[in-house]
């Protein structure tokens, strides 16, 4: 596990786009993969470089022709929150990885990165397999949904909701550079 660096788009471009192909990619991501496939080299970049409000943390398995990345997730601290709390985003596993464990150590790792804040991601209402692992990991319903945007709605039917799920703050880890490497993710100084 690790965060990515700006170095790491090309493989983070591909994991990404793989999860945008996955037939589960409607239940579990906005991002449409025709949007992503055209997003320019600077774009990858910025999104596999830690700052401030973003951290992309990765599992990898190192090969001799460079690194393959096997899950990822974000940390994110959106400009309109207080800054109690931190969003995940993007969560995802290779396929052939899940029911290992790669999630749920993703996923732990995401919440020792949080610095003791407050952990919330959402959850598609027909996602269920995700809904289920993060129930495991002791998220809880908030009672706060958002509406699924969808690229062309069809007539009379509902709209698709997200539920958010959050996880209370639990005591940070002692942290070093090397634990964490942007200012938001570590512990406030006093």
């Amino acid at each position: 596990m690790r965060h990515t660096e700006a170095r790491d788009w090309r493989a983070l471009r591909v994991l990404r786009l793989t999860a945008l192909r996955d037939p589960v990619a409607p239940l579990a991501f906005y991002e449409r993969y025709r949007d992503a496939l055209n997003l320019p080299r600077e774009e990858w970049q910025r999104r596999a470089t830690p700052r401030a409000d973003a951290l992309t943390l990765v599992a990898e398995n190192l090969r001799e022709e460079g690194p393959e990345l096997l899950g990822m997730v974000v940390l994110l601290v959106r400009a309109e929150d207080t800054g109690d709390h931190v969003q995940l985003v993007g969560v995802y596993a290779r396929p052939e990885y899940r029911g290992t464990g790669l999630a749920r150590k993703l996923l732990g790792e995401a919440v020792d990165r949080a610095a003791g804040r407050e952990v919330r991601l959402f959850v598609h209402e027909r996602n269920h397999r995700a809904a289920r692992c993060y129930e495991a990991l002791g998220f809880e319903p908030t009672g706060r949904s958002e509406e699924v945007p969808e690229d062309h709605p069809l007539p009379g039917r509902e709209p698709e909701r997200a539920w958010e799920m959050a996880l209370a703050p639990r005591p940070s880890a002692s942290w070093s550079p090397t634990r964490a490497t942007t200012g938001v993710f570590l512990p406030e100084s006093g």
